[in-house]
C-alpha cells in the first residue's frame, strides 16, 4: 500500500519528534523564565536583604576586587537564607511535596517508577520554590529545577497528545535535555546526559537519545536568540596538554582525588537529609532551619553562598587566593548538604561543578609550584576537576566530558578529562559499592535490569529460558507461584534433575551480608532469578549482597538443594518460610 507523504508525518516516530521540537521550545522558554525568576529572587533577598551582591552570574569583571560583606553587615545573610528557605518550604510542602529537593532526581524516579507521570503543577510551584531558595542564598544550582521544570511540561504535553508507554518517557528525557541544554549551553552534552543519568552504571536509554538530541538542539538554538551564544564559562588562555605531557600524570592525580570526593558527597547529602527528616515539627519549617544553618556558616565564610559559578570564573584567571580556594572546598558541600538535604529546593550540578574546580584549582597551584614540568595554567585543572568530581559523584563519566568542554569551550583538554573521569568513576564505585548512598542521585538504577522498568520483561524473559530448558509451562500456574512465594513449596523441573525454589533468608544465614558470587558462586548447579526485598524486585548479580529478610527465587540441581537450604537457614525456623517478617528495604 501506498503510504502519503501527510501519513507518514504522523507516523509515531515523526509524530513523536514534532511533540520534541515543541519541547525543545517549551525547555528553553522555561530556562529563560527561571533565569529571570532567579535574578529576581537574588536581587531582592541577598541583595536586599542580606545586603550581598554575590559573583554569581558568570562574565564577572575579573580585574574588579569581589565585595564580601565585613563586619555587623554579615548578619543580614543568616536572615535573608532563612527567610528564602521559610517561603520556599511553606510553598513545597503545602502544593507539591514531591518538589523538595534536587529536581533532576525526581525526574529520575518519574522515569523509572511513575511511568514518566509527573504533576501538571509541579513545573510551577518548582521554578517559584528554587528561584527563593537560590536567589536567598541558598547553595543549589539551577539546573535541577530547570530539569524538573521541563520534564513537567513535556509529560503535560504527553497527557495532552495522549501518549503512553515509551514514547511518554522518551518526551520526559526529551523535556530534561532541552531544559538542561538551554541552561548550560552544552546541547550534545546533555542530550546524552538525559539518558545516561537513569542509571549508575555505564548503561544508556539508548532508544530515547535521538528525541533528546532533537529537544536539545532545538532549545540551545532558542534559547541562543534570546540570550545569547556566549558559553558558561570563559577560559582565559587556549589549554593544550601537548604543551606539558607530563601534566597527565597530575590530571590522573587528580581523578583519584575526585573519586575520593565524589565518595563523600551523597553520603554526606542524604545522612543530613535523614537527619531533617527526624526533625520534629511541621515539614515547611526544616528548608528554613537549613537556611539558618548556611547563613549562620556564611557568616564565617559569605563565599559559600549560591552556585558559585562567578568563584570558578574567577579560579580561572587565577584571580582567588589558596586560602579562599580551599574554605570554598571544605564549606561548600555541607552548605549543599544544609540547604538541599533539609528540603531546600535546588540543583546539586552547580555546587558539585564548584567544588570540583576548587579541588582542580588546589591542585593546579599546587603541582606548578613543587613540579612546574607536569603543570599546565591553574585554568585547565579547574576545568578537568569540575568534569571528574560530577562525573564520579553522579556515575555519569561520558557525559560529564562533553558537557564541560562546551560549557567551557576546553575541547583541547578532552584526553586529560577523560583519564580523570573514568578514574574518578572507577575510584568512586569501587569506595561506594557497599554504601547505602552511593551516587548524588538516590533514584538512579544499577543496570536497566535493575530498573522497575525494564524489569518485569527481564524476569519473563529468564523464565522463558527456563521454561526452554525442561520446566513444564503447566507448573507455572497461579496457584503454584503463590504457594512458591507464600510456602516454600518447589516446582519441580521435568526432566526430575533439580526445581523452582524460594527460600527465605533468616536471621544468622549464611547468605546474609554476603555477595551471589561469594555464596551461590561455590555452589554447583544453582542460579539465582531473582530476590524479593519489601516491594522491589531485584535481578541478582555476582556483586548483589543478600540481606537479612530477602526471599531468593533461585534454580537448583537436587545434588546442590541441601546445601543451599542450610546457606539460608542457618538459624531460622522452617516458620520464618511460611510467615516471613515484614521486609524491609
Amino acid at each position: 500500500m501506498r503510504i502519503t507523504p501527510s501519513q507518514a508525518l504522523f507516523r509515531p516516530t515523526y509524530r513523536l519528534v514534532l511533540y520534541c521540537i515543541v519541547v525543545g521550545l517549551m525547555g528553553a522558554l522555561a530556562a529563560l523564565a527561571f533565569d529571570f525568576m532567579v535574578d529576581f529572587a537574588q536581587k531582592f533577598l541577598l541583595g536586599g536583604v542580606g545586603h550581598y551582591p554575590i559573583p554569581e552570574i558568570t562574565r564577572v569583571d575579573v580585574d574588579t576586587v569581589v565585595s564580601i560583606p565585613q563586619g555587623l553587615s554579615r548578619l543580614w545573610l543568616p536572615l535573608a537564607t532563612t527567610l528564602g528557605g521559610l517561603l520556599s518550604g511553606w510553598l513545597v510542602y503545602r502544593w507539591a511535596p514531591e518538589a523538595e529537593g534536587h529536581g533532576t532526581d525526581a525526574a529520575i524516579a518519574a522515569y523509572h517508577r511513575r511511568g514518566g507521570e509527573v504533576r501538571g503543577r509541579i513545573p510551577f510551584i518548582k521554578a517559584v520554590a528554587s528561584a527563593l531558595t537560590i536567589g536567598s542564598g541558598g547553595v543549589a544550582g539551577r539546573e535541577g529545577p530547570t530539569a524538573q521544570i521541563a520534564v513537567g511540561l513535556g509529560t503535560s504535553l504527553a497527557r495532552w497528545a495522549g501518549l503512553r508507554g515509551q514514547e511518554r518517557r522518551s518526551l520526559l528525557l526529551a523535556g530534561m535535555a532541552a531544559g538542561l541544554a538551554a541552561m548550560f549551553r552544552a546541547p550534545l552534552g546533555m542530550a546524552i546526559f538525559a539518558v545516561e543519568i537513569l542509571y549508575s552504571g555505564m548503561v544508556f536509554e539508548s532508544e530515547a537519545l535521538m528525541y533528546t538530541v532533537i529537544a536539545a538542539v532545538t532549545s540551545y538554538a532558542f534559547y541562543g536568540l534570546f540570550a545569547g551564544w556566549d558559553r558558561l564559562f570563559f577560559i582565559p588562555t587556549p589549554l593544550r596538554f601537548e604543551d606539558a605531557p607530563l601534566s597527565l600524570l597530575s590530571f590522573a592525580l587528580l581523578g583519584i582525588l575526585a573519586g575520593l570526593l565524589g565518595a563523600v558527597l551523597p553520603t554526606l547529602l542524604y545522612r543530613v537529609r535523614d537527619l531533617f527528616r527526624r526533625m520534629p515539627g511541621p515539614p515547611h519549617i526544616r528548608p528554613a532551619v537549613g537556611g539558618l544553618l548556611v547563613g549562620l556558616l556564611a557568616l564565617a565564610a559569605p563565599e559559600i553562598l549560591g552556585t558559585g559559578y562567578g568563584w570558578i570564573e574567577l579560579a580561572m584567571f587565577e584571580k582567588l587566593s589558596l586560602a579562599t580556594i580551599l574554605l570554598l572546598l571544605i564549606l561548600k558541600a555541607p552548605a549543599m548538604a544544609l540547604t538541599i538535604g533539609s528540603g531546600g529546593s535546588g540543583g546539586v550540578f552547580a555546587p558539585t561543578l564548584t567544588i570540583g574546580g576548587m579541588l582542580g584549582a588546589t591542585v593546579g597551584m599546587l603541582v606548578n609550584h613543587f613540579v612546574p614540568a607536569a603543570g599546565m595554567p591553574v585554568a585547565a585543572f579547574v576545568v578537568v576537576g569540575m568534569a571528574a568530581v560530577f562525573s564520579g559523584a553522579a556515575r555519569v563519566p561520558i557525559s560529564t566530558l562533553i558537557m564541560v568542554a562546551e560549557m567551557t569551550g576546553g575541547y583541547d583538554l578532552i584526553v586529560p578529562a577523560m583519564l580523570a573521569n573514568i578514574l574518578a568513576f572507577m575510584v568512586q564505585r569501587s569506595l561506594t559499592a557497599d554504601c547505602r548512598y552511593p551516587t548524588l542521585y538516590e533514584s538512579q538504577v544499577p543496570t536497566r535490569e535493575d530498573s522497575p522498568l525494564h524489569r518485569s520483561v527481564f524476569v519473563r524473559r529468564t523464565l522463558e529460558l527456563l521454561d526452554q530448558e525442561g520446566i513444564e509451562t503447566s507448573d507455572f500456574r497461579l496457584p503454584r507461584l503463590v504457594n512458591l512465594l507464600r510456602f516454600g513449596e518447589s516446582i519441580p523441573i521435568a526432566d526430575g534433575e533439580g526445581k523452582l525454589v524460594a527460600l527465605f533468608i533468616g536471621r544468622g544465614s549464611e547468605l546474609a551480608d554476603n555477595t551471589v558470587m561469594e555464596t551461590l558462586g561455590k555452589l554447583e548447579g544453582v542460579t539465582a532469578v531473582a530476590v524479593l526485598r519489601g516491594g522491589d524486585l531485584l535481578v541478582p548479580r555476582g556483586d548483589t549482597r543478600f540481606r537479612e529478610g530477602d526471599q531468593l527465587l533461585a534454580v537448583t540441581a537436587s545434588a546442590a538443594d541441601t546445601e543451599l537450604h542450610r546457606l539460608a537457614m542457618a538459624t531460622s525456623s522452617a516458620d520464618d518460610l511460611k510467615n516471613p517478617p515484614d521486609q524491609g528495604t
